[in-house]
């Protein structure tokens, strides 16, 4: 959130980076506004359409630091990739929840989940990047946009990946993805930002890390993890998922900051504010290896990958291609729309204890009696109610209506969550 305090130090080298020949600061208009993105295009890239990778900012970082920050074009050249790193306006995102960043009021709209998809279309059009091989990427703030875009556009990219980010409790309700969403998500236990363990913010209250990941199990029709452990990390992934699909949670044993081959000084004094950033294990290399398992990779090593779930079928493309046509449905909101400064921080203010008129409790509460308040605050020291759709087994169960077959119903019915974490110990409070 704070990665900012970095950037001073890094101007420099990313003003070089920027002035590099592969370099490139683009603009187009988005819902009647300028914005700009940068654009990385690999060394020696060949003709035709590339693989394409949005990677958007965290709260208060500026997309030149971002590119810096993860040194995500390194791998772009080696594997001849395009990278394409949106700015924020103010370098802030509205990314879904009622909220900008998730502690300013929302009361100058824009649609940031439309300006992700502009970039991709103008690219798109333009002949350099193939939408059957677009990936997107989000930190921190950044990845509460991706969630978002994941939630409310899942076809228009082949996999998503968020660092530091978990969603808001009314994503059980509201997160209806049109497919199976492939996607990578990443945590530290150290975050003292975005905890683990969930936490109330000014446009909602947030899930714990482990139940985000198993809701995106849940969407894909995921059966039971596997866990590895590597140093300083343990990893979680779903495999046995519907075609096409798969979901991996890493939990870094380290702070707000997703980890790489090498820390330096700069990581050092963002720990104080961010929690530690851990080296050894590198999050664009590890997302990058997810991504390209999906979209335009050979089917066959999609299936080497999750031998248990079917591959999707390949697409590729050897000439310019379309931008996709523009559905004219707006996404569905995560929580009401906010009309003043007061009700632009729903999440913390206390709510009534009875749902909506017309929305049925979820089944989930008539099993274990907890209360449908959901964005009631905490109180100090208070247990953390159970979210939508969570039982107190550690199970999320299906919602109805999802399972369209008994099989399928069978396969939804319970999907388990990761077991509690050997890094940390998981509080009472957080069960």
């Amino acid at each position: 959130m704070f990665l900012a305090l970095g950037g001073f130090a890094s101007s420099p080298a990313e003003a070089q980076a920027q002035d590099a020949p592969q370099d490139s600061v683009r603009s187009l208009v988005s819902g009647g506004l300028s914005r700009e993105f940068i654009l990385h295009r690999p060394a020696n890239a060949g003709p035709g359409p590339l693989p394409l990778v949005i990677a958007l900012h965290g709260a208060l970082q500026p997309a030149g630091m971002m590119q810096r920050y993860l040194d995500l074009d390194a791998i772009a050249d080696r594997e001849g990739f395009v990278v394409a790193y949106p700015k924020g306006m103010n370098l802030l995102w509205n990314d879904g929840r009622s909220s900008i960043a998730g502690f300013i009021p929302l009361l100058h709209k824009r649609d940031d989940g439309r300006f992700v998809l502009d970039v991709l279309d103008t690219l798109v059009a333009e002949g350099i990047a193939d939408p059957s091989r677009a990936y997107l990427m989000g930190f921190s703030n950044g990845g509460f946009l991706t969630a978002y875009v994941a939630c409310n556009y899942a076809d228009r990219f082949q996999a998503y990946a968020t660092m530091m980010m978990t969603v808001p409790v009314g994503y059980t309700e509201s997160c209806r993805p049109s497919k199976p969403v492939p996607i990578l998500l990443m945590n530290g236990t150290y975050d003292p930002i975005v905890p683990m363990f969930g936490r109330p913010t000014p446009g909602a209250r947030l899930m714990s890390a482990d139940a985000t990941a198993a809701l995106f199990a849940q969407l894909d029709g995921c059966a039971a993890p596997d866990i590895s452990s590597v140093p300083q990390a343990r990893i979680t992934r779903w495999n046995n998922c519907a075609p096409g699909a798969a979901v991996a949670y890493y939990e870094i044993a380290g702070g707000h900051q997703p980890p790489a081959q090498s820390t330096d000084a700069v990581d050092a004094f963002a720990s104080v504010l961010l929690g530690p950033r851990r080296s050894g294990l590198d999050a664009p290399e590890e997302i990058w290896s997810f991504f390209k398992r999906f979209g335009g990779a050979p089917a066959a090593e999609i299936a080497a990958a999750a031998p248990a779930a079917a591959a999707p079928a390949a697409v590729t493309s050897n000439t310019r291609a379309a931008a996709p046509a523009r559905t004219a449905t707006a996404a569905r909101p995560i929580l009401r729309e906010p009309t003043t400064i007061a009700s632009a921080w729903q999440g913390i203010v206390p709510e009534a204890e009875t749902p909506d008129a017309g929305t049925p409790a979820p089944a989930a509460f008539a099993a274990t009696g907890a209360t449908p308040g959901l964005n009631r605050p905490l109180a100090p020291g208070a247990p953390l109610p159970l979210q939508a759709g969570f039982g107190q087994g550690g199970f999320v169960q299906a919602g109805a209506g999802q399972a369209a077959t008994p099989a399928a119903a069978t396969r939804l019915a319970q999907v388990p969550l990761p077991p509690p974490s050997p890094l940390r110990a998981r509080a009472a409070s957080a069960q």
